[in-house]
């Protein structure tokens, strides 16, 4: 005979409140706005009532509806984002995120130039998505220098192999605003100094011979041609 758990779950704001698990026999509050619900559960006439429900409402909705139940299968959808540090002496945050799967048992992986990481890595919690698939957010904490290259890689029953994302390290955004502002002036600079010559230099002109005689009133030393400086 197959062996039926009745895992009855109630979730609030994303967060599990309080359970009742068939293997414990009554109900378990896992924060204080679900202790009076669990308090109320775990009465004589409600946990009789549980008992009840592992046979009548379990072992009948397993046998009516495993095939799109147990047997279902959601493929995860993944991304990579990146939160900064405020400072330059502190690691950034690289988050894997995948959404949208079922069931719920995911592997989650982080990998630098193809070397896994384990240490820096955070798993946050397994939230419900409301519509029977989930979602959970991996994050590396690290200091990528230029052209390290990260990898997530999600393994689940969904797929016959692993989804994997990569993400690549480019310089700081800053550095580089600093650096293209620093050519620019540098040839904007160039370009005033090249213009400046070229004006002082035609401003200066060049000589050129005037064939206009002129004559001296008076003087006895006749003709002579004068040399103008044409500008």
């Amino acid at each position: 005979m197959q062996r039926v758990r009745y895992l009855k779950r109630l979730i609030w704001g994303q967060q599990e409140i309080c359970y009742y698990d068939s293997d414990l026999g009554f109900s378990v509050a896992r924060t204080e706005l679900g202790r009076p619900i669990a308090e109320y559960w775990n009465r004589l006439e409600w946990l009789s009532y549980l008992w009840a429900s592992v046979e009548k409402f379990c072992s009948y909705n397993h046998r009516r509806f495993k095939n799109i139940t147990v047997g279902r299968r959601v493929k995860p959808r993944v991304k990579i984002s990146t939160l900064k540090a405020e400072s330059s002496h502190r690691p950034s945050l690289l988050v894997c995120s995948a959404t949208g799967f079922y069931p719920s048992e995911i592997a989650t992986k982080w990998f630098k130039n193809g070397q896994e990481e384990t240490a820096g890595v955070v798993s946050r919690e397994l939230l419900h998505n409301g519509d029977w698939t989930f979602q959970i957010q991996v994050t590396l904490e690290t200091k990528p220098r230029w052209g390290d290259v990260y990898t997530c890689q999600v393994e689940h029953i969904s797929l016959q192999t692993p989804i994997t994302m990569q993400w690549v390290a480019q310089p700081d955004s800053a550095k580089s605003r600093m650096f293209i502002g620093i050519g620019g002036f540098v040839l904007g600079l160039s370009f005033t100094v090249l213009g400046l010559l070229v004006y002082q230099k035609n401003k200066k002109g060049y000589p050129c011979l005037d064939t206009a005689e002129s004559q001296a009133a008076g003087s006895d030393r006749g003709s002579s041609t004068n040399l103008l400086l044409c500008a």
